[in-house]
């Protein structure tokens, strides 16, 4: 038999990278008890606590969910935030100065949870992807939702678990009265839900948005009329039917106002619908625009008219009045901070959270263009 030295070994040093001699060790030839650069990975006094969030997509519920990032910074002071998000979504991330690191989920995410500590793990998400990192992750504290060993969801408290019923329930979840925010900042145990939405803005790309309206001849004085008309792949059933945009644009275009046509690839066949009606004062932004630059497009809008999308999220950021229209999906669950209003057809069976539908008309051919004018001429 082999006799060895005996030597102490800290593993719980943040520097020991698990697999092979630190830096130290390897250098200097320096063993652990006499370490002077022995920092101890996790602490329950820890006066700078290190969040992990998990919040990987859809990119409007990553947008919305960073509200909780003043609160976090206001509770724990000196703290380090990291959050964990699908590459496809981290763009509505970039910038915002409550992160401190943003961490795309790859193939390397597991390897980085499991040589890293975190005094509490935040995880929102109930997609077995999301729990399982929650699982994995080293941490004293887990608030949201993880798995235990029998692949049981864990609740952190009795507002995560109402949550989870209600994301199982389709009943429980229409009749739902409050909103994300509400029901995210019990889970995550802040003293209130009224904090905003951040959506930061780059200066450099807020100047080529107020040049692209110059361009446009668009005046100071000119009202501007953000519309996006669309809902993406996913939730089909989101969006009211293109006729109704068509009555809109025309109507505050024939009053002089500026109408800027917002959104991405999936909004193409609506977009090219407005535009091909051909009216004076109706503008096309693109549908390939990066993240940060369609923020600067909406910032230079005056009101946003749209369904429940990314751009609604963004807009209620940017503290824009919103006019947002719903049919399936929860009008109670979403927050516009009293800035605007929302619109909603008159059947029973709203948020039903279905994929297909065979009502006709369906919820959202029941919302009226005429009342949409009005609210927004209201709201202007």
């Amino acid at each position: 038999m082999t006799t060895m030295k005996h030597f102490n070994l800290y593993t719980d040093c943040i520097n020991f990278p698990l697999d092979r001699p630190c830096r130290e060790q390897k250098n200097n030839n320096i063993k652990c008890p006499t370490c002077k650069k022995y920092i101890k990975i996790s602490s329950k006094n820890n006066k700078n606590p290190k969040i992990l969030i998990i919040k990987l997509g859809a990119m409007g519920d990553v947008l919305r969910t960073t509200f909780l990032l003043k609160g976090l910074k206001e509770k724990y002071r000196k703290s380090k935030i990291s959050w964990i998000v699908s590459a496809k979504n981290a763009a509505v991330l970039e910038n915002n100065p409550y992160i401190d690191e943003i961490i795309l989920n790859d193939g390397k995410t597991s390897a980085f949870l499991l040589g890293s500590f975190f005094d509490i793990t935040i995880n929102l998400d109930l997609a077995p992807e999301s729990l399982a990192l929650a699982k994995l992750a080293n941490t004293a504290k887990t608030l949201g939702f993880s798995l235990d060993n029998n692949r049981k969801i864990t609740t952190s408290n009795n507002y995560a678990m109402l949550w989870l019923k209600m994301s199982a329930y389709d009943e429980l979840k229409k009749d739902n009265l409050d909103t994300y925010q509400y029901w995210m900042s019990k889970i995550v145990e802040l003293p209130k839900d009224d904090y905003e939405i951040i959506v930061p803005i780059q200066p450099a790309l807020q100047k080529k948005a107020d040049k692209f309206l110059k361009k446009l001849k668009i005046k100071n004085a000119q009202k501007i009329i953000g519309i996006n008309p669309g809902a993406g792949a996913r939730w089909r059933l989101k969006k009211w039917a293109v006729a109704g945009f068509i009555k809109v644009a025309k109507h505050f275009s024939d009053k002089g106002y500026a109408v800027l046509l917002l959104g991405g690839k999936d909004d193409e066949k609506e977009i090219s619908a407005i535009l091909n009606k051909k009216f004076k004062n109706v503008f096309f932004t693109g549908t390939d625009n990066t993240i940060p630059y369609f923020f600067a497009l909406v910032n230079v809008c005056d009101i946003i008219l749209c369904g429940d999308t990314m751009v609604m999220h963004a807009a209620a950021g940017l503290k824009k009045s919103v006019i947002a229209l719903f049919g399936p999906t929860s009008h109670n669950e979403i927050e516009l901070y009293g800035r605007g209003a929302k619109i909603y057809g008159d059947l029973d069976c709203l948020v039903c959270y279905k994929q297909e539908c065979l009502k006709k008309p369906n919820c959202m051919d029941k919302i009226d263009a005429q009342t949409v004018i009005k609210t927004m001429a209201e709201a202007i």
